[in-house]
């Protein structure tokens, strides 16, 4: 995918170290084990205490990087945090909840329907076969797919008290007020935050630079991941907003022509897998094979496997393929007419 939507000048700061992008809004880069290097949690200062949003992983190199950074720009962790705000239940993002809670006594919020189902992930093992399962009927080899959903479902202490946030709900936020959007595709719960005051967007997973957010379909994923995806995407158009906050990446300003890269890299991508299956029924693990490189790890393997299920889901509830079970599921084309638009 071509991307013409240039990075900020600012938040050039190294992984583990703080810098403002905003008055009164300071973006730590909070190192992560994984692939993805690092994840923005960003520090909004108060007339009494500082919010923090999003936790990170919770390992040795990550607390470090809160204690220097956050002591870099004023926020005492003992005693300054007010409440701490995580965007959905992925580790890079919840992990480190539990630890800045206990530190700071500060409550943590998520969105009301995301409380429960990070309960069920994180505090069951049961997950892990249901995962197991899902990666087997979708192509992967049993033993190894026992494997990969081990290693991907890690260990996670849940906070103990989490309160909820609700679509729609405007929060205070450093002086200025920003209003709770859901966020639903790289996962089913997940929120963002427009800063009106400051025309700000804390954009967690939902919108990013130089990657793009995985939008997958797992054993416990809400029907049509892809199309909700999409369809919230479209809702950002026109919103006020000057500078994009992410997740991952760097930071931009450019929330419409940002969108619309992200809308024709989907396209493009089901095009791909609509073409992958015009000679023969395939698994969506063999699909994943052909269109993501060579080089991934196990770990990245189930992500690619879950953004390949999620496209052909989206290409079978358009009629463009068809889905058949035996024991693994494939799919084929069905050869009609080209759609002007597939996302319809």
């Amino acid at each position: 995918m071509s991307e013409h939507v240039a990075p900020s000048r600012l938040a050039r700061q190294p992984v583990g170290e703080a810098s403002r992008v905003a008055e009164g809004v300071y973006q730590l880069k909070v190192p992560v084990p994984l692939p993805l290097v690092f994840v923005s949690a960003y520090l909004v200062e108060e007339d009494e205490g500082w919010t923090l949003i999003d936790a990170g992983f919770d390992w040795p190199e990550g607390r470090a990087a809160w204690e220097a950074g956050a002591k870099s720009v004023g926020c005492d962790l003992d005693r300054d945090v007010s409440r701490i705000l995580v965007s959905h239940y992925h580790p890079d993002h919840l992990g480190a909840a539990r630890w800045l809670q206990e530190r700071s006594e500060g409550p943590v919020y998520m969105l009301e329907s995301e409380i429960a189902h990070a309960h069920r992930v994180w505090d069951t093992d049961r997950t892990v076969g249901e995962l197991a399962e899902h990666l087997t009927l979708y192509g992967m080899d049993p033993h190894l797919a026992k494997r990969a959903a081990k290693g991907t479902r890690t260990r996670l202490e849940m906070p103990d008290e989490i309160l909820p946030l609700r679509e729609g709900e405007k929060v205070a936020l450093g002086g200025s007020e920003a209003t709770v959007i859901h966020a639903p595709g790289h996962a089913d719960h997940q929120f963002i935050l427009h800063d009106e005051g400051r025309r700000l967007l804390f954009a967690a997973d939902h919108v990013m630079l130089g990657l793009t957010p995985n939008v997958g379909f797992w054993h416990d994923t809400e029907p049509g991941p892809l199309a909700r995806y999409i369809r919230h995407l479209e809702k950002l158009r026109g919103l006020d907003v000057e500078l994009v906050l992410p997740g991952h990446g760097p930071i931009f300003h450019d929330l419409d022509g940002r969108i619309g890269e992200l809308v024709s890299h989907h396209d493009e991508r089901l095009e791909v897998m609509l073409h992958e299956l015009s000679d023969t029924p395939k698994t969506p693990l063999e699909v994943s094979r052909r269109v993501f490189r060579d080089d991934l790890s196990l770990y990245e393997h189930c992500f690619a496997l879950a953004e390949t299920l999620a496209h052909l889901e989206h290409l079978s509830s358009n009629g463009r393929v068809e889905r058949t079970e035996n024991g693994v599921v494939r799919y084929r084309s069905i050869a009609r007419a080209r759609p002007r638009n597939l996302h319809r």
